[in-house]
């Protein structure tokens, strides 16, 4: 069976449902994601960037239907109603099946990549949702080891310029080390 391509192919809802029965999907894509408890600018630019990494280049269309697919635009309700907050502004977010949008981007970044791309961000926004910040451990965790690297490198940096400033104050001093 030839594999369908593009999210031209998947518009109708019989192919939709053919191609939903026929993929195997990851057991986490069964729960719900609250889109307003994430941090939306944090997984903006991780799938932004995710998709420019699996794509080998930057593509702003492609980059911005993975946002859209994951995290849609939220509406603001400010009659009141269900309100989760608290204050008399509800904010309602569609419920996003990571299912249909594996599928959809299946199209752009190949099926495999696709299905790798969705379960890593479905895992993410699953642990995000959880968290007061809105942001995953992993990528929490990922940010510290980027600031340790670094920190490392600046004492290290540090430690040669001392250390040539002690051979410069050595060597023009006169004491002749050795």
């Amino acid at each position: 069976m030839p594999s369908i391509k593009g999210t031209a192919s998947i518009s109708s809802t019989h192919a939709l449902n053919k191609q939903l029965r026929s993929t195997t999907f990851p057991t986490n894509f069964s729960q719900k994601v609250h889109t307003n408890k994430l941090h939306r600018v944090i997984f903006q630019t991780w799938i932004e960037q995710r998709v420019t990494e699996l794509l080998g280049f930057e593509d702003e269309i492609v980059g911005s239907t993975a946002v859209h697919l994951f995290l849609p635009e939220v509406t603001t309700n400010t009659a009141g109603g269900d309100d989760n907050n608290g204050g008399g502004e509800a904010s309602y977010a569609q419920d996003v099946d990571p299912r249909k949008a594996q599928l959809d981007l299946a199209g752009f970044l190949g099926e495999k990549e696709a299905a790798e791309f969705a379960k890593e961000l479905w895992t993410m926004m699953l642990d995000a949702q959880e968290s007061p910040t809105g942001i995953p451990r992993v990528l929490i965790e990922k940010k510290k080891e980027e600031i340790r690297l670094q920190r490392e490198e600046q004492e290290r940096k540090q430690q040669q310029v001392q250390q040539s400033r002690g051979y410069f104050d050595r060597s023009s001093g006169g004491g002749g080390g050795g």
